[in-house]
């Protein structure tokens, strides 16, 4: 009876954990269309969640991010801010951060996430940089486990942490950040959900291309 159960179990959900300030307006965005375009692309086997650093916690996303997210696929549904949790960034595989500041301050906050977190822009065009791999064998060694502090022995671990190994490639500056577009006009958010909306289709491709 034991094995039996043990063979019908599904494997665990990869988590992928998107980061802002607040988190009211630009990570629960990018939170909602990662997911909408995951289902697109039928890439299964991921759940999303998204935090603030400084988050205005229990706070409904704004009204005009909420409306942007609807006309681009997501659902904001019952989206209120939530503070980065020492739990929340253990049980992600993938940290997503809006801009360089906020990567650098979520590392220093929690070091064992160093090698799991980019921004938007850094992921996507590291991971563009991939080779594809047929049948990738999950190699992360064990120093990568203790790097990280979460599960190695997934193919989504693997992926990033070839990612990692290229992400000097991304060649980031501050053009590629996503500003913050609270208390802006309607024009500056429908220009911060386009760029959304880019990293995230760039982010899913990468995850259809390598698993």
């Amino acid at each position: 009876m034991t094995s039996q159960s043990h063979r019908d179990e599904q494997p665990p959900s990869s988590s992928i954990l998107t980061v802002c300030t607040g988190n009211i307006c630009r990570s629960p965005l990018a939170e909602q269309i990662i997911r909408h375009r995951l289902q697109q692309s039928e890439v299964a086997g991921f759940t999303v969640a998204s935090a603030g650093l400084h988050a205005a916690v229990n706070a409904p996303m704004e009204p005009l991010p909420a409306t942007l997210s609807r006309e681009l696929g997501g659902d904001p549904t019952g989206s209120h801010g939530k503070q980065i949790t020492q739990e929340a960034v253990d049980s992600a595989q993938l940290v997503l951060t809006m801009t360089l500041k906020q990567r650098d301050e979520l590392v220093k906050k929690f070091p064992g996430a160093a090698q799991r977190t980019f921004t938007m822009a850094e992921f996507a065009r590291a991971g563009q940089r991939l080779p594809v791999v047929e049948a990738a064998a999950v190699t992360a060694a064990t120093s990568w486990a203790a790097v990280t502090g979460t599960a190695t022995d997934s193919p989504v671990a693997e992926l990033v942490r070839r990612t990692a190994a290229l992400r000097s490639t991304a060649e980031l500056t501050s053009t590629d950040d996503i500003p913050d577009p609270i208390n802006a006009d309607e024009s500056v958010h429908r220009d911060v959900a386009r760029r959304i909306d880019d990293y995230c289709r760039d982010v899913v491709s990468v995850l259809s291309h390598h698993l």
